[in-house]
């Protein structure tokens, strides 16, 4: 055997230093923990060679003693490059949810089934898959929230022609598509992390996907997230990259049933971290702001009771991924030297010098800036109640939820197919969104026996209730107006969820919620584009989309303004609000100036009265000039005569109303589209069909 002397010096500041102190204590023989003395032809035993110097032979040898990741009846594959994911990718809550695969109305317990099933019903209207493709570091955990254009399976993703007239798209492995299994991003900073691939997804090449016997599947995401499993799988990558190769070659223990049974009582790790999802209204498992602590209490309060729910689950999150640790070193039969090795070199800062930094986040980047992570901090929640306020308003969130949990269903596990409509939505029968007429009842609620799955027909008496029983107004025209005198005043409505919220406790609460956001009354939220605008807009932006639902039609002092609800929307929803708001909101301030000028007339023209009504006329007369530059405006994009299309996506469909809405990526959108950029959107022909192109 013929030894060769390796020196690791990757945590030293100083590495110069550091060596001459190694060389020396070579010299002297002296022991260094830096100094390793090993044959170089052990490194054949880890695939692809590598110098894996600094773990022991014993580890090096789990390599040729165990199986790899990828045998017996596991898989290893990487997914779809759509080569163009602006046209061909959607955040879920941009599209419309009819349209969105229904994976969890098959025959989800036999896998083979369902994938034929899922395939079908792209050739039925189902255009939006759900998309896991990648993201940011999120072990155990983290939600699907794209979408991808999958309809007639993939046919316009497969025949995409590039720039240079060949097909660019590679749509890899598609008979693996709609099973479940383990996903990960392959490049983040802070590590490898799996988490659940739910049935009846479309998976991408920077999220791969490895596959396995489904009842093992909770228990290989816990190995899988393990420090034992990521020491491994570090011994042989290269360049800060989780490639699929690199997780098929990695060794793995076999999943006896004891072993399985010992994972089974630790992964409820997955439902302790989902949870915090529950507050999120982009993921789909949201019931409600808060995650429950809001109801009945001040926001204050709330806040306390959150921040220390929120430190017991970090702590139990702790705990449980010591003990996993604990069982896949044990499963591994690491050391307690390697051990303590391996746990140190997961809890190192990354050596920076062997990671293309250009590349280091590229997926984190294009899949997501980050978690809506539930925080206990008192302003944020205060903006989570304004939200949810507006979503009830507008139907998309069921109220009666948020007043009682207890109407929320229970979640469906991690791998199974996930819900159309996240769980605190309004419903109708069919369990898409709700539609005048169609609000589901109470028994309803209670009686689903899971968010992915209906009540059995025929088993509630009462399925639907009318309209009048819900217990506040829809706006199911999907318009409010920011207009004090106007009955769908949304500061007047946000007033009327509060009170169902709270009872009479409710006035103290938007005391509270006003002050924790620096305004003096609700309305100066709603008003300040800075307010609840730019809230609501970062809510709904995770890279690479930018999707706001709700969106402010502001005149030029914001004096005025219309809410729309983009899943409202249709060809008759601009000309009904210039017909049935704008309009009539103007002969309204006319009629007030007239009865100023006449006010005017019996005052004369001297004295402080006169100049009174002087100064009320001139702000009068400013207000209905600002109207009429709104209704023009309004009307412009009226004689436009286009029909919004969803599946465009939220930036081309709000482009046209560009001169109404306070967001410069709506006038960016509207200028490339009238330069005949993005000629496939349905927005894009429409307007090339009218010779509005440039």
């Amino acid at each position: 055997m013929s030894e060769t002397l390796f020196f690791r010096l990757l945590a030293e500041d100083d590495k110069g230093a550091a060596l001459a102190d190694a060389v020396a204590a070579v010299r002297a023989g002296a022991e260094d923990g830096a100094i390793h003395a090993v044959d170089p032809a052990s490194f054949r035993q880890v695939p692809t060679s590598p110098f894996a110097y600094w773990v022991s032979e014993r580890l090096r040898r789990v390599f040729t003693e165990l199986p790899r990741f990828e045998s017996n009846d596991r898989t290893v594959k990487q997914g779809l490059a759509t080569a163009d994911d602006f046209r061909f990718v959607r955040a879920w809550w941009e599209v419309a949810p009819e349209r969105i695969l229904d994976a969890a109305n098959g025959p989800h317990h036999d896998i083979p089934s369902l994938q034929r099933w899922c395939r079908e019903r792209t050739f039925q209207g189902k255009r939006w898959a759900p998309f896991a493709k990648g993201g940011e570091y999120s072990p155990y955990y983290a939600d699907v929230y794209l979408v991808v254009n999958w309809e007639r399976d993939g046919e316009e993703i497969r025949s995409f022609v590039g720039p240079g007239g060949r097909l660019a798209s590679r749509p890899q492995n598609v008979e693996y598509y709609f099973r479940p299994g383990l996903t990960w991003p392959r490049r983040t900073q802070r590590g490898l992390s799996f988490r659940p691939f739910p049935a009846g997804c479309v998976f991408a090449d920077k999220g791969p996907v490895a596959f396995a016997e489904t009842p093992h599947l909770r228990a290989y995401l816990l190995l899988t997230n393990s420090t034992a499993f990521k020491q491994l799988v570090s011994l042989h990558m290269a360049f800060g990259s989780y490639e699929v190769g690199v997780i098929q070659r990695t060794a793995l223990p076999e999943m006896e049933p004891t072993i399985v049974r010992d994972f089974d009582e630790l992964s409820s790790i997955v439902d302790d971290i989902r949870w915090l999802d529950m507050a999120s209204e982009t993921s789909r498992v949201f019931l409600g702001p808060g995650s429950g602590e809001l109801v009945s209490r001040p926001i204050q309060a709330a806040s306390q009771r959150l921040g220390t729910r929120l430190a017991m689950l970090e702590q139990r999150r702790r705990d449980m991924h010591q003990r996993i640790d604990d069982l896949c070193f044990q499963l591994y039969g690491f050391t307690n030297e390697e051990r303590l090795i391996a746990l140190t070199a997961m809890q190192a800062p990354t050596d920076r010098s062997v990671v293309d930094e250009s590349e280091a986040d590229e997926d984190a980047e294009e899949s997501g800036e980050g978690p809506n992570a539930l925080s206990p901090d008192p302003q944020s929640l205060a903006r989570d109640l304004l939200s949810y306020a507006v979503g009830c308003l507008f139907g998309r969130w069921d109220a009666r939820i948020g007043r009682d949990p207890s109407l929320a269903p229970k979640l469906a596990d991690p791998f199974a197919p996930l819900p159309v409509c996240s769980p605190g939505m309004l419903f109708g029968p069919d369990g898409l969104p709700a539609k005048a007429g169609g609000i589901v009842s109470e028994q309803w609620l209670r009686a689903r026996p899971d968010a992915i799955t209906l009540p059995p027909e025929g088993t509630v008496p009462r399925p639907t209730i009318p309209g009048e029983e819900y217990p506040i107004p829809i706006a199911w025209d999907g318009i409010l107006v920011d207009d004090p005198d106007h009955p769908d005043d949304i500061v007047r409505r946000v007033h009327g969820v509060l009170e169902l919220l709270w009872g009479e406790r409710a006035e103290a609460i938007e005391r509270e919620a006003c002050g924790l956001l620096g305004v003096k009354e609700l309305r100066d939220y709603f008003r300040n584009p800075r307010g609840f605008w730019d809230d609501h807009v970062r809510r709904y932006s995770k890279k690479p989309r930018k999707a706001p639902i709700y969106w402010l039609l502001q005149s030029r002092n914001r004096s005025y303004a219309l809410w729309l609800y983009c899943h409202r929307l249709s060809r008759d929803t601009l000309p009904r609000a210039l017909v049935q708001h704008v309009e009539p909101k103007l002969r309204l301030e006319r009629g007030r100036l007239d009865q100023l000028r006449a006010q005017r007339a019996q005052a004369g023209t001297t004295g402080a009265a006169a100049r009174q009504v002087e100064r009320a006329i001139e702000r009068q007369e400013a207000l209905l000039s600002e109207l009429e530059d709104f209704r023009e405006k309004l009307e412009r994009v009226i004689k436009l005569g286009l029909t919004p299309d969803l599946d465009d996506g939220i930036v081309l469909t709000i482009a046209p109303l560009w001169e109404l809405v306070p967001w410069k990526v709506a006038k960016d959108y509207w200028q490339e589209l009238t330069a005949g950029k993005y000629p496939w959107s349905s927005i894009g022909k429409q307007l090339r069909a009218k010779g509005l192109v440039r």
